[in-house]
């Protein structure tokens, strides 16, 4: 009989023990895929689809992602710490969101709101965020800069607020500007409009201006902000200024 019991414990151990094994192997091929899936949609852009990705450090603390679009008063204000988007936080308060964007295989990535004000121009261009450097990001390559923002209202050159935000191309998968989001017109009934419409409800440039990386007539003084009064508001800044309500709204351009 000891015998017996003896060789029933041994069988239900190596049940068990294989049963752990398969357990583990399975928890290993759902990790795995889970990371395919996540590195697949890290270079897969769709055009308008909103992704969670990075976190904002000035120096070392992270800080949360502004929601505030009425009064803005949640933006974090530069004091001159150091600038840095690291990889995405756990927690979503955290969690930077973009606009990704797929044109002719540039691949881009748009925040959708400003999410730093209180800094000028050239406290921006200082630490190499205007025109751009290379920055990793859960592994991957990108360049952190501005977009463009010439007026070709003003004949100047087409460029990316154009294209993009206002989206005077006709992307089908980005907002349709309405003659609202399009004037500069400050009366009560255009302003809940433009508040609400579906551009300013993706790309939050209702009443807050962004820096652009486009210089003015005197290359060496003033910069082009956009957005404010209408999505096509387009104004010479003096670079040196510092704004309330102007921010820093980054763009990630993958290098693949």
């Amino acid at each position: 009989m000891n015998k017996g019991k003896k060789t029933i414990i041994g069988t239900g151990v190596i049940v068990g023990t294989m049963a752990a094994i398969s357990s583990v192997i399975a928890v290993s091929k759902k990790l795995k895929k889970n990371k395919e899936q996540s590195f697949l949609e890290s270079i897969e852009y769709t055009t308008g689809k909103v992704r969670n990705f990075g976190t904002l450090y000035l120096d070392n603390e992270k800080q949360k992602r502004p929601k505030d679009f009425i009064e803005f008063k949640d933006i974090p204000e530069y004091k001159g710490q150091k600038i840095k988007i690291n990889d995405t936080d756990k927690n979503e308060e955290y969690m930077l969101t973009w606009v990704e964007v797929n044109d002719d295989n540039k691949k881009l990535l748009i925040c959708d709101r400003n999410i730093l004000k209180g800094m000028s121009w050239n406290e921006l261009n200082e630490q190499n965020l205007i025109f751009g450097k290379v920055v990793i990001i859960e592994g991957k390559k990108y360049i952190l800069r501005l977009l463009t923002g010439y007026s070709e209202k003003k004949n100047y050159k087409a460029n990316e607020w154009d294209k993009y935000i206002v989206n005077t191309d006709k992307i089908d998968s980005l907002p349709i500007c309405k003659d609202c989001d399009m004037t500069n017109s400050t009366k009560q009934q255009d302003e809940k409009q433009k508040l609400n419409g579906d551009s300013n409800k993706l790309w939050n440039w209702y009443n807050f201006s962004s820096f652009t990386q486009s210089e003015g007539l005197r290359r060496e003084k003033f910069c082009i902000i956009r957005g404010f009064y209408s999505i096509t508001y387009s104004n010479q800044s003096i670079k040196d200024l510092k704004y309330e309500t102007v921010g820093y709204r980054p763009v990630l351009e993958l290098i693949e």
